[in-house]
C-alpha cells in the first residue's frame, strides 16, 4: 500500500466531489450526467475503489472549514460501503451529501454521526432532490421531516424545468415546504428543451454547442470518479475521458489539479461546469472552470 501525503485544499478550490457510483434509481430524461451522450440511468460498470479505498482518499484531504466533502453520484447511497466511509473517514473531514434520498431514513440515522454532516453553511448540508414524476414529494417531505428532528440540516432541491405545468407545481411545493419550516431552493434548467438552450453561461457555445473548438481549461474543483480517476471537468466525468490524475496516487497535490490544460471539448461542455452560479459561501458570479485560448480543431 502506497504511502499518500496530504493533499490541502487551496483557497481558490471551491468544491471537492467524490462521486462514489453512477448509479442511479431514478429515470429522469433531463439527467445533468447525461447531457451530450455521457453516461445513461444505471450505467455504472467500471473500476469501483472500495470503501477502505475511498476512506483512505477522504484521510488524506485537509479542507477549510467552509469547505465540506461532497459525495454524490448517481445515487451515493446506493454505494454498498456508503455507511462505513461516512462512519470512519477521519473526524475533521465534514461532509455534504446529495441524494434523492430513496435510502431508508431509519437506518440512515441508526448509522450515520449527526456531526458528520453538520457545519456552519448557508445551505443545508443534506440537499435532497425532487424530480415531479420520479420520486414522491409527500415521502420527500416525511423523510425530511424526520431527519430535522434526529438533528440534521435537509433541504430539498428541485430543477424548474421549462414547461409552464411542472415549474409551476414545483412552485405551489415550494410554498407548502416554506409553511411546514423545510428549506426548498429551485435551480435553473440547464440545456437544450424544445429546441431552444436554457441556462446563464459563462461562455459563449461552451455548452450545446454547434462547433467543437479547442481550448484551454483551468478547473476551481476537485472531481473524483468512482474509479478514483480526477477529471478537469464534469464534461470529462461523465464522458470517461481524459483522467488528470488518481486520488491515490502517492505524490498528488492540489495544484496539480487546478492547472490550465488543454480540451478538444469545447461546444460539448457540460452545462453545470460553464453555468454562472452561487459558489459555497452562496455568492453568485461563479463558475466551476476557467477557459481561455478558444479556437479551431
Amino acid at each position: 500500500m502506497n504511502k499518500l501525503s496530504l493533499v490541502k485544499i487551496r483557497p481558490d478550490q471551491n468544491y471537492v466531489a467524490y462521486f462514489l457510483t453512477m448509479a442511479c434509481n431514478l429515470r429522469c430524461p433531463y439527467c445533468i450526467n447525461i447531457h451530450n451522450g455521457g453516461l445513461r440511468h444505471g450505467n455504472a460498470s467500471g473500476k469501483k475503489m472500495t470503501p477502505g479505498e475511498w476512506i483512505r482518499a477522504a484521510d488524506r484531504l485537509v479542507l477549510r472549514d467552509d469547505l465540506p466533502l461532497t459525495l454524490q453520484g448517481g445515487e451515493p447511497t446506493l454505494y454498498n460501503g456508503f455507511y462505513k466511509i461516512v462512519s470512519e473517514v477521519k473526524r475533521s473531514i465534514k461532509m455534504d451529501l446529495l441524494t434523492n434520498m430513496s435510502f431508508d431514513v431509519d437506518e440512515f440515522i441508526a448509522n450515520v454521526p449527526v456531526w458528520r454532516f453538520k457545519r456552519k453553511a448557508p445551505y443545508a448540508a443534506i440537499r435532497a432532490s425532487y424530480h415531479p414524476g420520479q420520486n414522491d414529494i409527500e415521502t420527500l417531505i416525511k423523510k425530511t421531516k424526520k431527519l430535522q428532528d434526529a438533528g440534521f440540516k435537509v433541504g430539498i432541491y428541485s430543477v424548474l424545468h421549462p414547461s409552464s405545468k411542472v415549474s409551476g407545481h414545483i412552485l405551489k411545493i415550494q410554498e407548502r415546504c416554506a409553511r411546514l419550516g423545510i428549506d426548498f431552493r429551485t435551480k435553473e434548467f440547464l440545456g437544450e428543451w424544445n429546441g431552444s438552450i436554457y441556462g446563464t453561461y459563462r461562455y459563449d457555445g461552451a455548452a450545446c454547442g454547434k462547433t467543437m473548438k479547442m481550448c484551454e481549461c483551468k478547473t476551481t474543483e476537485i472531481i473524483v470518479g468512482p474509479g478514483g480517476d480526477i477529471y478537469k471537468c464534469h464534461s470529462d466525468l461523465y464522458g470517461n475521458r481524459d483522467p488528470v490524475a488518481h486520488i491515490l496516487d502517492g505524490d498528488l497535490t492540489a495544484a496539480e489539479i487546478g492547472t490550465f490544460r488543454e480540451c478538444r471539448h469545447y461546444g460539448k461542455c457540460n452545462p453545470c461546469d460553464v453555468k454562472v452560479k452561487t459558489n459555497r459561501l452562496q455568492i453568485f458570479g461563479h463558475t466551476s472552470v476557467e477557459i481561455k485560448n478558444v479556437r479551431g480543431l
